[in-house]
């Protein structure tokens, strides 16, 4: 987008000088259809409100929001920021920047954004993407009022728990994308291999389970990989053996404490020192050492780069630990170029968690110049179907084809709608179809959103700062003994001993007696 790249360089140069800027300031200010269809039309206004200025959008002066997003630039961006400004100019006299960011480098580069105080609107942002340490910073406005005035069709729609999570000190600096509001975990499996050798997946509920099939397999089926391990699966092996889940902080993904979620009235955290959760990690350690050996996981297990999708594709994957939601193994079968089907079975209980209902949102930055006018464009993201559609799947007729009333056929090579901001942006149940997907899709994310259990900390946000420190010293642990979990490293129970004298000496009880402090604070405060 032209504007977007003759203004960047021009920043990129001042941009380090002032990367402190915010730190200092721990406050801040708490070719198809150019018009929408007539249905669209009348789905928008099934909201009853609408958040469109009184008087009109000529009431209000010009304004340009600016959206920060996670999702690789597209060909035809400049397309999509144009027919959205049209559309934005008549109802609130607003034009948007579209400011697409890629999934590497979104982090570092929106933190420095934040850090250096660039004028900017709607910033999307995530429990993963450091947002509470951002909000902690100053980084974000307190949007309870703007939603109040502005945002009520967000309100209406959105599950009330999603306005629970992103809250610090009981103000709200976050509105979720309205999607699923949590995921279960399971084993998933190619379909065609689950019915070619009649695999009972109903009797496999940890990983030791399966064992007789990965013989079988490595017999009958070599050009599979049986267990691909790319990142450490720690977290996952408490969950499916224990009732434990984890709490914060996860360096590099690994839980360093955890909970009993079903204990809803005395919730006592357990460190990974502890002896009853180090039993659960030298079993599921050892096991994974044993297949290594005997060749049923891949041989670069601790430094591979690849990425399962990848090897998906090429039919080398057949079961996988991975998230649920209702429709996942069809978004499995679209993500695999439609060339194999799948079939999960879910083994551990989806429960709404702070991460999890935080882990898709927008923002508004404490730098916009016009925060009221970005919650009537986010509100528009959560209530319009043809706003949210043409920011998701682009322009009918140049970049999909409308197969019915709420359905769609994406174009191939189209130069836009192959990013994942449906997950991103707005509402997804007012999202269109895909071919695939099923007419009751949505109606089962709702059901399954309204029937989650509740974490017993949801709304719960630990404060690092006391402990700082050992924090940073606990993550460097961790890495140096990462790969142990992976079944590459010989005598792993020597590894995982070291690791935990590492960890103790590291301060992990210090930080474990901080995070108990602020729960028991947080519980008798409720």
């Amino acid at each position: 987008m032209t504007k977007l790249k003759g203004r960047r360089p021009l920043f990129t140069a001042i941009l380090l000088v002032l990367a402190l800027s915010l730190q200092a300031c721990s406050g801040g200010n708490n070719g198809g259809s150019a018009e929408p269809s007539a249905s669209s039309s009348a789905a928008a206004t099934n909201s009853t409100s609408s958040a469109e200025p009184a008087g009109g959008a000529e009431a209000l002066k010009p304004y340009e929001v600016s959206i920060i997003y996670f999702g690789a630039p597209q060909r035809d961006d400049a397309l999509v920021e144009a027919k959205l400004s049209e559309y934005f100019k008549e109802k609130f006299n607003a034009t948007v920047d579209l400011q697409p960011i890629a999934s590497s480098e979104y982090k570092q580069k929106t933190e420095l954004m934040l850090n250096a105080g660039e004028p900017m609107d709607l910033v999307f942002t995530a429990s993963w993407l450091n947002f509470f340490g951002n909000v902690a910073k100053g980084a974000f406005l307190d949007l309870d009022d703007l939603l109040a005035k502005y945002g009520q069709g967000i309100s209406e729609n959105l599950n009330p728990i999603y306005l629970e999570a992103p809250r610090y000190k009981g103000k709200l600096y976050g509105i979720p994308t309205n999607k699923e509001i949590t995921q279960g975990k399971a084993y998933t499996y190619r379909k065609d291999i689950i019915d070619k050798y009649n695999i009972p997946i109903e009797d496999i509920k940890t990983m030791s389970d399966f064992e007789p099939w990965f013989k079988l397999l490595k017999e009958k089926e070599p050009g599979l990989i049986l267990d691909f391990i790319k990142e450490s699966g720690e977290g996952m092996m408490y969950e499916t053996r224990s009732n434990f889940r984890a709490i914060g902080p996860t360096p590099n993904k690994i839980p360093l404490f955890l909970y009993d979620y079903t204990n809803t009235d005395n919730i006592q955290i357990k460190s990974v020192v502890d002896p009853e959760i180090s039993s659960i990690a030298q079993a599921e350690y050892e096991l994974n050492r044993s297949y290594y050996e005997k060749g049923y996981i891949n041989s670069d297990a601790a430094t591979t780069t690849t990425e399962i999708g990848d090897l998906r594709k090429q039919g080398k994957i057949w079961m996988q630990q991975a998230v649920w939601k209702p429709g996942a193994d069809i978004e499995l079968k679209i993500a695999s170029d439609n060339k194999y089907d799948f079939v999960s079975k879910v083994i551990e209980e989806p429960i709404v968690t702070t991460d999890l209902a935080a882990g898709s949102m927008f923002s508004i930055s404490r730098t916009s110049k016009d925060p009221e006018r970005a919650m009537m464009v986010l509100n528009a993201l959560h209530t319009d179907p043809y706003a949210v559609n043409l920011f998701v799947n682009g322009i009918e007729g140049t970049h999909y084809k409308k197969i019915s009333e709420n359905r769609i056929e994406p174009i191939a090579d189209s130069g836009y709608g192959s990013s994942a901001l449906f997950w991103v942006v707005g509402n997804q149940l007012i999202n269109y179809l895909k071919p695939g997907q099923p007419d009751d899709l949505y109606t089962s994310w709702k059901q399954f959103n309204d029937e989650a259990k509740r974490s017993p900390l949801l709304g719960f946000v630990f404060d690092e700062s006391p402990v700082k420190n050992e924090i940073t010293q606990l993550t460097s642990v961790i890495g140096e003994y990462r790969a142990a979990s992976t079944g590459a490293i010989p005598d792993p129970a020597k590894m995982l001993a070291e690791r935990n004298e590492k960890l103790k000496k590291a301060g992990i009880e210090k930080v474990k007696t901080e995070l108990q402090t602020q729960i028991d604070a947080w519980k008798a405060a409720q």
